[in-house]
């Protein structure tokens, strides 16, 4: 028999169901049941994130499963890839420049900005009950310049 429960939500967590509400077109009242149901947490809210990345994160919500996943599965360009590792090796030798520090700190920023983004993916994926991979067999598929 099923029991109505009244709920006070804070605005930040009604908003994360509305808007998971709006991209499934389900009611947010469907959401929560589902959510509640399933016994599995939301996604984490975006309001957490740093100013900068939290309309990149919203977006995400909008995407689909397929899109999803090739954000997720996504890595920093190969060209970018070396140049991040060949001035990582000067900086350690004591060898950079402040222009190569500079771009070091960029591509470094850039590569941070994406491993939350394409997290953010993967947790979308798991909420939406697609499978992800394991450790191993992201390692395995991954760029031989991350090996």
């Amino acid at each position: 028999m099923p029991h109505t429960v009244t709920l006070t939500l804070p605005e930040s967590v009604y908003e994360n169901y509305r808007h998971k509400a709006t991209t499934t077109e389900k009611s947010v009242k469907k959401v929560i049941e589902e959510v509640v149901c399933a016994d599995q947490p939301s996604p984490p809210p975006v309001d957490d994130a740093p100013e900068y990345l939290r309309a990149d994160l919203k977006a995400l919500g909008k995407l689909s499963n397929h899109e999803l996943r090739r954000i997720a599965e996504s890595h920093l360009a190969p060209a970018k890839q070396r140049k991040l590792s060949q001035l990582l090796d000067k900086n350690q030798a004591g060898a950079i420049t402040k222009k190569e520090h500079q771009q070091l700190d960029r591509i470094f920023q850039e590569g941070q900005q994406l491993t939350v983004i394409k997290a953010h993916a993967w947790v979308l994926l798991k909420w939406r009950g697609e499978p992800i991979p394991t450790y191993k067999e992201l390692r395995e598929h991954s760029p031989k310049a991350w090996k």
